[in-house]
């Protein structure tokens, strides 16, 4: 507890008397010495060197009395300022709610979470009536994972903490157990990408250029049919691997995207357009729910129309063998974000095999190159979004664009 700074009068009164114990201890000494009673000069010494230091003390505490005076205030504020400008900067949403569940403190993330200044955690459009029911039934110290509304898992801590002159506060964190892991591992398989297509390239392109030559060689000269055929075979498929590894060289060097203002009504129109004949065609029942008049976003025009197309293909791929094949296109808003889902009716996805499909060179087909679904969720990063995959309520697939509105 901080000791009450001393009024000027109460402080002169303190110093006077110390003094003048001073100013006596020094005649004493004087005298002492003068009569070489050196014992007795030694004990009024050491009694002024007390008093002294108890006056400098004195002093010390009038100093720090004024430093918290009229500019202890200012840096009061200023330590304040510091604190809220750290608690912006963290990427975990942070709420402090009264006893009665109304929010008093909400940092940036927690603001840009709910969209809006929000007076409950029931009022945030993502976290839905049971998602904030289940985290105002957390204990003190507990934790639990949590599925927003767009598909996205948080991980929630409560805590307490009390402020002077306040009762208990309950603290809420909310960290989102994907999104930044997602864009770890992009990076990691970028490196280990980088590192393959090098070392093939290295290899294959004599291989393919020798084995060309062997096999215009062996066609023009009188050499046995295996031969021929067997260096064929080498040079087409040296070919086909070369074309393999450019692909993979196209999701490592994705340009960074150019951003503009994009009319959802027009743009789910133009995927219509594009892919919608086609998908009929095949006996697929296609069909695009519009958005509301108004809706927008910014992004890469170029770069969402084909993750979209390719998580259309996706979905085209595994309705193939199913009756009544459907697929459908969405958009929603919540929270701020933009979501465009793609579901179908086809075979689905296991749910162990829901992250893995993302991963590169990883496919379920006999003739995929495990790209698509990698370069969409590359590029929703690339925007700052996401891409997730979830189970139908039925049956299916339903993958989640995530964009910020």
């Amino acid at each position: 507890m901080a000791s009450r700074p001393l009024a000027f009068p109460d402080l002169l009164s303190a110093a006077g008397w110390r003094f003048l114990v001073a100013a006596c201890l020094v005649a004493a000494l004087v005298q002492m010495i003068a009569g070489r009673h050196y014992a007795t000069a030694l004990v009024f010494g050491a009694a002024l060197g007390l008093t002294l230091f108890d006056a400098w003390r004195l002093a010390g505490r009038r100093a720090n009395a004024r430093a918290d005076g009229p500019t202890g205030g200012i840096d009061t504020a200023r330590r304040l300022d510091r604190a809220l400008a750290l608690l912006d900067a963290v990427t975990v949403a942070l709420f402090a709610l009264d006893p009665d569940g109304r929010v008093r403190f909400a940092n940036r993330a927690a603001r840009a979470l709910a969209g809006f200044e929000v007076a409950r955690l029931q009022d945030i459009p993502l976290l839905g009536a049971s998602g904030a029911s289940r985290i105002l039934s957390l204990p003190p110290g507990g934790r639990q994972l949590i599925s927003l509304v767009d598909g996205r898992s948080m991980l929630v801590w409560v805590g307490t903490v009390s402020a002077p002159g306040e009762g208990p506060q309950r603290l809420v964190s909310m960290q989102a157990v994907a999104g930044e892991l997602d864009a770890v591992q992009v990076g990691a398989w970028h490196r280990m990408t980088r590192v393959l297509a090098h070392e093939m390239m290295n290899s294959l392109t004599p291989i393919a250029s020798i084995s060309e030559s062997l096999s215009r060689w062996a066609k023009e000269a009188d050499v046995r049919p295996e031969i021929a055929s067997g260096v064929a075979t080498i040079a087409r498929r040296g070919q086909h691997l070369m074309r393999f590894v450019e692909r993979y060289r196209a999701v490592v060097d994705l340009p960074q995207p150019e951003l503009a203002e994009i009319g959802l009504a027009a743009f789910l129109a133009d995927i219509e357009r594009l892919v919608g004949g086609e998908l009929r065609q095949r006996g697929i029942d296609f069909a695009v729910e519009p958005a509301e008049p108004g809706w927008h976003v910014r992004a890469d025009p170029g770069m969402i129309e084909q993750a979209v197309l390719n998580l259309i293909k996706n979905a085209a791929d595994a309705v193939a063998a199913t009756p009544e094949a459907r697929i459908r296109l969405g958009c929603t808003r919540a929270g701020g974000l933009v979501i465009l889902s793609v579901s179908d009716n086809g075979i689905g996805v296991p749910q162990d095999q829901l992250e893995e499909i993302f991963v590169p060179f990883y496919t379920t087909k006999n003739e995929g190159a495990g790209i698509g679904l990698t370069l969409s969720r590359q590029i929703a990063l690339a925007h700052g979004g996401r891409l997730t995959a979830r189970p139908a309520s039925d049956k299916g697939t339903i993958f989640d664009l995530v964009l910020a509105g």
